[in-house]
């Protein structure tokens, strides 16, 4: 579980990659779903920075919430947490 959450921003890239190239192969590419699939590669481009990020302070986790947008903070954070529990609470 600890090398999955590692690795769960690169997953949520893929999901968005994957979004991307469905419409490409069916030949119907729409603004819509450019944007949601650019969307979901920099929400895990950017989860990927923060789970593996072993600063863990309140300020900076105040600032990743809002640069992740909400929803998408706390799936990571957790994730975060599932990986690097213990190196966590031994940093701070």
């Amino acid at each position: 579980m600890k090398e999955f959450a590692k690795y769960i921003g690169v997953i949520v890239m893929i999901i968005g990659v994957i979004v991307l190239a469905i419409p490409f192969l069916q030949g119907t590419n729409s603004n819509t779903s450019l944007l949601v699939g650019l969307l979901i590669i920099i929400e895990g481009f950017l989860g990927h920075i923060f789970v593996n990020n072993l600063k863990n302070t309140k300020t900076g986790n105040i600032i990743w919430m809002i640069v992740l947008l909400v929803v998408p903070y706390f799936i990571f954070f957790f994730a975060k947490k599932a990986a690097y529990g213990d190196e966590l609470e031994s940093l701070n």
